[in-house]
């Protein structure tokens, strides 16, 4: 059992990493640490004896990002998982924004605003969801994006950020920087005064 555990973490560590060098899926830093970090762990397997339970809490390792993530790579990567009959549990994060009506994490959100509509079309999605929680989870996104555009949308309103909104406010930026929402939400000058925060901001944690 040992040995087939082994075998199966060693093959989830290939499959990982041949799908994120085949393919466009995530930003270069990303892709790296995750392919790294796989190639790190199948050395050490290949020449170190482990126990079966010390095999598990790699394998949750290993898994971390492609449990706690949503998005194309994420949907790809468990699908090739059931193609080669190799079954880890999955803490499907789409079963907690259902739950929950929000996303765990600024950067989940991120991945689902990205990739939802690519994604909702998938044969895996559709296994796993009605119709109508497919439209719920649109409809959670579309409103997680609303809420950061108000956050920010509030700090420009009132021309400051107190420190019990500096985390909102950083997490708001951070959301509609990396979707590049600036043009669909702000003016070019709503644009500039944010920056102007935003770089006080960092200038500050220097």
């Amino acid at each position: 059992m040992k040995s087939e555990y082994k075998e199966q973490l060693l093959r989830i560590i290939q499959i990982q990493n041949d799908l994120l060098n085949d393919f466009d899926l995530l930003d270069s830093e990303l892709k790296d640490g995750i392919i790294n970090f796989g190639i790190y762990w199948a050395d050490r397997l290949d020449n170190e004896h482990y126990s079966l339970t010390q095999l598990k809490s790699i394998a949750n390792n290993i898994l971390t990002f492609w449990k706690e993530s949503i998005g194309i790579a994420t949907e790809m990567f468990w699908t090739e998982l059931e193609k080669n009959n190799i079954v880890f549990k999955r803490s499907d994060e789409l079963n907690f924004v259902l739950q929950k009506g929000r996303f765990r994490r600024v950067d989940i959100g991120i991945f689902a605003n990205r990739d939802w509509e690519v994604i909702k079309e998938f044969d895996s999605i559709k296994a796993r969801f009605s119709n109508d929680q497919i439209v719920k989870i649109s409809n959670i996104i579309d409103l997680d994006e609303k809420s950061r555009v108000e956050i920010l949308k509030k700090r420009l309103k009132r021309k400051e950020i107190p420190i019990t909104q500096l985390r909102n406010f950083i997490q708001a930026f951070t959301y509609i920087s990396n979707l590049g929402l600036w043009d669909k939400h702000f003016t070019n000058k709503e644009v500039t005064e944010l920056y102007a925060f935003w770089n006080i901001i960092c200038a500050s944690d220097r």
